[in-house]
Formats: structure tokens, sequence, C-alpha cells
């Protein structure tokens, strides 16, 4: 299966908001238990991860405005959109990404690559049809 499967609002939105596999299930693991406080230990625990990538990831996913911080000696972490509309997009990319998750993950892996095919691509020289 692959990333054209997945809805455009979806693919807008990892494009958008979505750097990695770990950010996208840290996300979605504090999506699911919204009205819990989670440190990035905690994260790290459940998820089988680095604590201190799962810390910038938390802290770029809150100052992306999906997170809600307490800034205590430790810091921990809530999921609260900005809004309701980014709090239904993430539900829906959470049922996308039970369903599909390999082109999901197909997905966010493509990213830079697209990146650095729009930077290449910007340097093409293409010859004047008048030569």
């Amino acid at each position: 299966m692959t990333y054209e499967d997945i809805p455009q609002e979806i693919k807008d939105f990892i494009v958008k908001h979505i750097n990695s596999v770990e950010q996208l299930e840290i996300l979605l693991l504090l999506q699911g238990s919204p009205a819990r406080e989670w440190s990035a230990r905690d994260v790290a625990q459940e998820l089988r991860s680095d604590t201190h990538s799962v810390a910038a990831r938390m802290a770029d996913l809150h100052a992306r405005g999906f997170l809600h911080s307490q800034e205590t000696p430790v810091p921990t972490y809530r999921f609260n959109p900005a809004n309701a509309q980014e709090a239904q997009l993430v539900a829906k990319l959470a049922s996308v990404y039970a369903q599909r998750r390999m082109a999901v993950i197909n997905l966010i892996f493509s990213k830079p690559i697209d990146k650095i095919r729009v930077f290449a691509d910007a340097f093409n020289l293409r010859k004047d049809k008048s030569e």
C-alpha cells in the first residue's frame, strides 16, 4: 500500500507537522490519553525510545501547538491542540495510521527526498528555447 491511499488532508498534515515516526507515535500516544500528564521519560519507556530524543520531539510538538506543557523541574506534557480542527485531524491521523501504517510510514520517510528533489530542481538550468 502506498501513501497515495492516504486522504489529502492527512498527507498535508503529515508533511507540515510530522518529521519522524517517533514524533508521530508520541503525538498519537498522548492523543490517546488526553487527560494524562506525560514526562519524556514516561513516553520513552512506553515507546521504548531514547529519553532525550523524546524530550526534543515533545518540545517540538508543544511549539507546534499540539501539547500543553507544565513547566516543572521535569516538564510534563498532555495532548491539547490549539483548536478543534487540529484535534479532529490528529484523530483522523490515528485512524489512518491504524489502518495504513506502512503507507503513513512511507510518506514520512519520503519527505526528505521530496525536499532534496525540490532543492535540486531549483538549481536545474534549463536552456532557453530561443537557443
